[in-house]
């Protein structure tokens, strides 16, 4: 195993860098979003699945789609045109598909599914309520992480580590779109919400990691080494637990910091009991509050007659 670390020969560090920290942004964005609007969520306005979410300065524009159509838009031209001495021409002289060529072609047809997303996502915001289906915009996002998924499925090759690398990651983006298409039957599902935010965080974060896996000099990830590839799995499932760790951490601080604010115990949150056992707490803590007031207040009065 001596001499110089083989890398593929496709792709490269910043290919993958990139996306990477796109994709962890925009599921931090998310998970932002997601937990915006469940702690708001009330009997009356219940938390709903949404594919994109506002900026707290401009809830009138949808920023979140533009740019998403914007950067796609930056990508494909950037793929096919920039940074080449000419236009990434599909086919030889041959007729025959140029082979150094195909990879930008199918990053941007991944780049063109994005972007039809978002376009979707600007038709349901200027038009109409009730102009498009319900669940649109869910189905359009998750056909998008499904052809993403199938692009980079077709895609493996080379070594083992380079390969099994790849499995996880595609793995994780078809999970991504599964989750997607799930919050269309269950629309009021704040966790499935959570659990798009966390999978599409993974991608971006395994992005990342092939990065260093695959196109750093570093001799632990020599691909030529059994022990690399064994390695693999323990590293994606190492940055899994820190994604479901940190998540967690997260979201039980704001809801202690919530409760600091709302002074009240979560089941209640401010509002009429919808349930049997809110409605039970609620009840007990009328009957604590009439045995503490004087007799015959209004108080007692209305807790003795809640009670019968």
């Amino acid at each position: 195993m001596d001499g110089p670390i083989p890398h593929p020969s496709h792709g490269g560090w910043l290919g993958h860098m990139l996306p990477g920290w796109f994709f962890f942004g925009w599921a931090t964005w998310w998970l932002i979003g997601v937990f915006r609007l469940y702690l708001k969520s009330s009997v009356k306005a219940p938390y709903s699945a949404r594919t994109w979410y506002d900026f707290p300065f401009s809830s009138r524009v949808p920023i979140e789609p533009l740019l998403k159509v914007l950067l796609t838009f930056i990508g494909i031209n950037g793929e096919l045109w920039f940074g080449h001495e000419s236009w990434r021409t599909l086919y030889g002289d041959d007729g025959r598909f140029i082979l150094d060529n195909i990879n930008e072609w199918q990053h941007s047809a991944m780049y063109a599914a994005f972007m039809l997303s978002g376009v979707v996502d600007l038709v349901v915001f200027y038009t109409p309520q009730g102009t498009l289906p319900v669940g649109t915009e869910q189905g359009f996002l998750g056909a998008a992480f499904v052809v993403e998924g199938l692009l980079f499925a077709f895609h493996l090759e080379g070594s083992d580590l380079n390969w099994k690398a790849h499995l996880l990651l595609v793995m994780s983006i078809f999970a991504a779109a599964a989750v997607i298409l799930a919050e269309l039957q269950f629309p009021q599902s704040a966790l499935l919400g959570i659990l798009r935010a966390q999978l599409v965080m993974l991608q971006g974060i395994w992005f990342m990691q092939i990065a260093k896996l695959l196109f750093e000099e570093n001799p632990t990830w020599d691909p030529r080494y059994h022990g690399s590839v064994m390695m693999v799995p323990v590293l994606y499932c190492t940055c899994i637990l820190c994604i479901i760790g940190a998540t967690f951490g997260v979201f039980v601080l704001l809801r202690l910091w919530q409760y600091r604010v709302a002074k009240r115990p979560f089941r209640a949150q401010g509002r009429e009991p919808h349930d049997e056992e809110e409605g039970t707490w609620v009840l007990e803590q009328k009957v604590k509050e009439a045995e503490l007031a004087p007799r015959g207040s209004p108080s007692t009065i209305h807790a003795v007659h809640s009670r019968d």
